[in-house]
């Protein structure tokens, strides 16, 4: 065991700021092993930490509660040290720090495996001149009767916001209802780790050593290290910053940052905003005084402010949607989603493509001739010796 874990358990550190741990340490987890340690024990931990929201209704994460006024981890001191300096982050930074649970390589592996795969794993693409482009896909399994049922019953409980947000903003119920569903199916998954602890590992996590073991055997070599030391900067930077403004908002509104789930990047609430989207566009729907995303009319109000923003018109075309879409998540799937569960919405009918798809537009096209022609069929009927000659 090294002398500052064996000084901490033995009780003879103080665990604030220890000089020797400072200048001795980048972050805990400074060795293989360590990481390994701190992987293992950090999910059990965590769990325990979100133990007291489990089966709580949304609005109920986050809650205030005592924050005891200890000190942090060894682990986190870099980190804590570097928010205590920058005047953008709360002044009381090392409270919440007392209870995270020690650092763990897994999300920025995650993250790294993910950037990896993409930049050397996989094939290269044909040429696609002169090949049709290739179809505009849907998750086929999220646009059904059931989701389309669920999304009527969440339409009609919260009436009362669909109602207002569509008075204030350009977006239409089906859309955000939509967006709400594909982000967290109505806020019943909201994410399996904690927002905070999330954003801490991914900040702390600076260096090729600090993140290695959260690799497990992806096959990164000494000839990848500039390419992984330009990611990790740029990501544990990310992170510092959505971390920073978490901390920011939860400072603000007396918040519990420790009870608030969130998806391994540290995305939040109903709407699943990054927390530095929280003060841009976070609205305070239900007009109760406090921003909450864990709450229907707040969720709703934020993300029909968020699309507005970026460019959502009435009456704009589906292509121009996409593109509104797509700055909430760059994916096309996504976006097409989103399009073809709105328009199941809108026409009662489970849709297989957004309204731009070929099949769809065709179907849509043969609908209109049939409408435009109401008495081909009835003249049909009147005319029974109009028949094949092959009986």
């Amino acid at each position: 065991m090294p002398l500052y874990r064996f000084l901490l358990h033995a009780g003879q550190c103080p665990a604030a700021v220890c000089l020797w741990c400072v200048l001795s340490l980048s972050a805990c987890g400074a060795s293989s092993a360590s990481q390994n340690i701190a992987a293992e024990n950090a999910r059990p931990r965590l769990a325990a930490s979100l133990q007291d929201n489990k089966g709580a209704p949304p609005s109920s994460y986050g809650a205030a509660r005592p924050v005891p006024a200890g000190s942090a981890a060894v682990c986190w001191l870099p980190l804590v040290q570097r928010l205590q300096q920058d005047s953008a982050a709360p002044p009381d930074v090392l409270r919440y720090f007392a209870l995270l649970p020690e650092y763990s390589p897994s999300p920025m592996g995650a993250k790294i495996r993910e950037l990896f795969t993409s930049a050397f794993m996989r094939k290269a693409k044909p040429p696609t001149e002169g090949i049709k482009p290739p179809p505009l896909r849907i998750y086929r399994n999220v646009v059904t009767q059931a989701n389309m049922d669920k999304c009527r019953e969440f339409l009609a409980t919260n009436k009362l916001f669909f109602d207002a947000v569509e008075k204030k903003h350009p977006v239409p119920r089906e859309v955000l209802v939509s967006l709400l569903f594909v982000e967290t199916r109505l806020g019943t998954f909201l994410g399996n780790e904690n927002a905070f602890w999330s954003l801490a590992c991914i900040a702390a996590a600076d260096t090729p050593d600090s993140v290695r073991a959260g690799l497990g055997d992806l096959p990164i070599t000494a000839q990848h290290d500039a390419w992984l030391q330009g990611k990790l900067a740029d990501k544990s930077a990310w992170a510092y910053k959505e971390l920073r403004a978490l901390l920011a908002f939860c400072s603000l509104y007396n918040l519990d940052p420790h009870a608030i789930p969130g998806s391994v990047y540290g995305a939040i609430g109903l709407c699943q905003f990054m927390p530095s989207n929280l003060a841009p566009y976070a609205e305070d729907g239900d007009g109760d005084g406090v921003i909450n995303l864990f709450s229907a009319g707040d969720a709703i109000f934020s993300a029909a402010h968020y699309l507005s923003k970026h460019g959502w018109k009435s009456g704009a075309g589906v292509a121009a949607q996409r593109l509104v879409l797509k700055r909430y998540n760059n994916l096309a799937i996504y976006a097409n989603t989103i399009l073809a569960l709105a328009e199941s919405l809108r026409t009662g009918i489970v849709q297989t493509g957004p309204p731009d798809s070929p099949k769809i537009k065709a179907a849509a096209g043969a609908g209109k001739k049939r409408a435009a022609k109401p008495g081909a069929a009835k003249k049909a009927k009147e005319q029974p010796g109009k028949q094949t000659k092959k009986q």
